[in-house]
């Protein structure tokens, strides 16, 4: 005969080791969780690059498109941009002031008189920064000229004005461009001629150089 108190106790039993997880399921799902974060992590560092790229890419083509809205209303370049390289402060100022047609670049402050005021914590104090560049300074505001000077968006005109931009004007790679003038990013790296630049040109208006 089956005592009732007994089977009541076994049903209990039962009924206690149904609930709940057991260790390895929750060390497959804690498992599943790591990955998931894996791989959004990774998701989210691949955007960032991404934004970063883009807006690189941005910079220099507004850049390109300033120095040539430039030339096409002063007719030549100034002394300081033909013997400039980079986007230094000069440069972005020139392409604000009134006395030069412009502005072509909203890139610094620029007073009613035509001066230039740069506030010491301004991210263009050394001139106009790729995206790589101007992070750096975010998160280290002291850093001096020579530690961002890489990350100054590089620029060549065609100082000849015969409608290319060449390696006599020192191009990279010693491309020859069909432009005015034309600018590029280094990238993360500040190296030129790495697969992470970034160019104001298209494979269409480079030609081989003659």
């Amino acid at each position: 005969m089956t005592d009732p108190e007994s089977n009541r106790i076994s049903k209990i039993s039962l009924s206690d080791r149904r609930t709940g997880f057991t260790l390895v399921e929750m060390l497959v799902v804690i498992g599943l969780i790591g990955v998931l974060a894996g791989v959004l992590v990774t998701s989210m560092s691949h955007l960032k690059v991404a934004a970063k790229q883009s807006h690189a890419q941005s910079l220099v083509s507004e850049v390109a498109t300033a120095l040539t809205l430039y030339l096409q209303r002063n007719r030549s370049w100034s002394v300081e941009m033909v013997s400039a390289t980079d986007m230094e402060q000069a440069i972005c100022a020139q392409l604000q002031l009134k006395r030069y047609g412009g502005p072509f670049l909203d890139v610094t402050a620029v007073n009613d008189d035509d001066t230039m005021t740069m506030n010491e914590n301004s991210l263009d104090r050394y001139g106009m920064l790729d995206p790589w560049g101007r992070a750096m300074l975010k998160t280290q505001p002291n850093l001096n000229e020579s530690a961002v000077r890489d990350h100054r968006i590089q620029i060549r005109l065609d100082k000849n004005l015969d409608g290319y931009v060449d390696s006599s004007e020192g191009t990279p790679g010693g491309a020859r461009v069909r432009a005015s003038a034309i600018a590029w990013s280094r990238g993360p790296d500040g190296i030129d001629g790495t697969r992470d630049d970034r160019f104001s040109w298209s494979q269409g208006q480079a030609l081989a150089d003659k």
